[in-house]
């Protein structure tokens, strides 16, 4: 009796755990059940009123299309009452009247629209969040209990990534801050050297203005330049600062020389006239510009005057060309010059001076190095000629050399053939005594060439096929054994 109700009881709770496990699980499935019939019944609602709402619309859509056209209508009557006599005014108060009634109507009508589109809304919000929040504050616990580990394996990568954005943003910053400092830096010193720059150019105009020491260095600077620009080499195509002795013993230095083929030179020498041109430039009416033109071109013709007396091309004798370049380095005061003076070529020609500016400089500068060029072609292509010659002898002497080893050979090929040809053939020749030898019995570790043997006189064939191969076991090891 004992062990049997034991045995009951035994089997009854496993039964009732079984039955609890099943019951949890039935309410689980009966609550999420409940929770998906709530949802379908809010979502079935919320379509209902809508597809209500969307009807209400569209009838008060109808109904605002209607008054549009009674407005537009009212309107045309309007305008055409409006074209007719008196007696019609009274119409046009009254079309007047709908028309303000019609658009009273339909903003009372949009407005009741709006609030009726706003209440239900609100309400199905409402509904939808109470029935949504009490579900879901009866699985809230459970669930955070069961998914809080899943969750945050979800979320570490998120974590580490989102992580990892920062720490480059905060990166990105430092380098964006850097940077805009070092531009800021950067744009001070610009500004810095900007000022400099302008404080530089203001003094050198100053001094350009003031000492004709300093305007004559400058002028030298420009001419330099110039002849760097053109591809002349310094000391081998021209001078600078080149110093004689003329016929009167006086030390003269003009400021270059450009030296030509065949020993020829010319003289180029710097003058600026910037005084006058300046006051020109910056004058405010006619007759200071006038008074500083006669000025500015007063100076060009003191140079010319000045320059021609030096008389340089007398310091280099026949090597000189017969005139100086006189190089005005500032272009605009050249051309105002030679367009206010139109005979100022000629006079500077009638002295010997040739006037020129930066740019015609430039291109006589070029005119020279190309000559330069063209003369070191030249001299080139006669060296290449006298190299071809003397290959071309070189290569005779050859030719010759070649030809007596040609014939060496030819003379020693013809030797080699016919001791070749005593080698194998004639009776008693030394490929049939040495196969005699070895048909004899004689032990030998090497043997003659097949070829060489069967081009042999006199040899033994049949008693040379029995012979073992040279150097084998089987070969006799001197001739009285065999």
């Amino acid at each position: 009796m004992e062990a049997s109700t034991l045995t009951a009881i035994l089997l009854a709770v496993p039964a009732l755990a079984l039955g609890g496990l099943a019951g949890a699980w039935f309410a689980s499935r009966s609550a999420k059940r409940r929770l998906d019939e709530a949802q379908t019944l809010a979502t079935a609602q919320a379509e209902a009123a809508r597809a209500g709402l969307e009807e209400k619309i569209r009838g008060l859509e109808m109904q605002l299309a209607e008054l549009r056209s009674q407005h537009a209508q009212a309107l045309e009557s309007a305008r055409e009452l409006g074209q007719a006599d008196g007696e019609k005014a009274v119409r046009i108060g009254e079309l007047q009247t709908q028309l303000t009634a019609a658009a009273r109507a339909q903003a009372e009508n949009e407005a009741r629209l709006k609030t009726l589109v706003e209440d239900t809304e609100k309400r199905f919000t409402a509904a939808f969040e109470a029935l949504a929040g009490k579900i879901l504050d009866e699985k809230t616990t459970k669930f955070t209990e069961t998914n809080h580990s899943k969750l945050d394996e979800l979320l570490k990568p998120f974590r580490e990534r989102l992580k990892e954005f920062q720490d480059k943003i905060e990166a990105t910053h430092i380098t964006e801050v850097t940077e805009r400092r070092s531009l800021k830096d950067e744009l001070k010193r610009l500004m810095d050297l900007n000022q400099q720059v302008s404080q530089d150019t203001k003094n050198l105009t100053t001094a350009l203005k003031g000492e004709a020491k300093t305007q004559g260095t400058w002028g030298e600077f420009i001419l330099e330049r110039a002849l760097e620009m053109s591809g002349l080499v310094k000391g081998r195509e021209y001078e600078v600062q080149d110093s004689r002795l003329n016929e009167a013993g006086d030390r003269q230095q003009p400021d270059v020389v450009i030296r030509l083929p065949e020993g020829r030179c010319i003289v180029v020498d710097a003058k600026v006239s910037l005084v006058g041109f300046e006051r020109y430039a910056s004058a405010e009416n006619d007759a200071d510009r006038a008074a500083a033109l006669d000025s500015h071109l007063l100076s060009v013709r003191t140079h010319i005057k000045t320059l021609s007396e030096k008389n340089y091309p007398a310091l280099y004798g026949f090597e000189s060309l017969d005139f100086t370049l006189l190089f005005i380095p500032v272009e605009p005061a050249f051309l105002v010059a030679v367009q206010a003076d139109q005979n100022l070529y000629a006079t500077a020609w009638k002295q010997n001076i040739v006037l020129v500016s930066p740019t015609t400089l430039l291109a006589t500068l070029r005119v020279v190095e190309s000559v330069w060029r063209i003369e070191r072609q030249n001299r080139n292509v006669m060296k290449i000629a006298e190299q071809a010659g003397r290959m071309h002898d070189a290569f005779v002497a050859f030719v010759i050399e070649l030809e007596k080893v040609s014939r060496n050979m030819q003379t020693a090929s013809a030797s080699l053939d016919t001791a070749i040809r005593k080698l194998h053939t004639g009776r008693g020749n030394l490929v049939k005594r040495a196969m005699d030898i070895r048909i004899l019995g004689a032990k030998t570790s090497k043997a003659l060439p097949d070829a060489l043997v069967e081009l042999a006189d006199d040899v033994d064939d049949e008693a040379l096929a029995e012979l073992p191969d040279a150097g084998s076991e089987d070969a006799p090891e001197d001739l009285s054994d065999a």
